[in-house]
């Protein structure tokens, strides 16, 4: 009998597995974005392209899967946290901080919502702000701000 409710139990999860695996592969309600320019997102460097951004499972809105939308790079999984807005967003937009010639994603924004998903600072950007060039110093002090427009 334990036998028979471990398979039940085991085939179950594969099917909760494969279902998520569904939603990532066309994944609904998705923002896409062409990014004109390589951006990081948490340890990974994407290039230039046009994205998709969806949740990673409909039951976690924190994690947030990015991938290009030609498959040539690999997707990230990253997580987010709830940020208000004062007033409802007119356009869904990808928010990226740029320091120099790089580009990392920042936030993220969908029309007629005042509750947008913020990402963490990557490694990589609080390191590029702690050491910093001189010729950086301006752009660490206030990253300069890029909108992506997203459908």
């Amino acid at each position: 009998m334990k036998k028979q409710v471990l398979k039940i139990f085991s085939m179950l999860s594969l099917a909760v597995t494969l279902t998520a695996a569904a939603v990532y592969a066309n994944p609904t309600g998705a923002l896409k974005a062409n990014i004109p320019f390589g951006f990081t997102v948490g340890n990974k460097t994407l290039p230039a392209g046009v994205y998709t951004v969806a949740r990673a499972s409909m039951a976690d809105p924190v994690t947030l899967l990015i991938r290009r939308e030609d498959g040539r790079a690999v997707g990230v999984l990253t997580q987010t946290q709830g940020v208000q807005a004062l007033r409802r967003q007119d356009q869904t937009k990808l928010v990226f901080h740029r320091y120099g010639d790089r580009y990392f994603l920042t936030q993220i924004w969908t029309a007629g919502d005042t509750a947008g998903r913020e990402l963490r600072k990557s490694r990589a950007e609080r390191e590029l702000v702690k050491n910093g060039s001189k010729k950086l110093a301006k752009a660490v002090e206030n990253p300069e701000v890029v909108y992506i427009l997203a459908q």
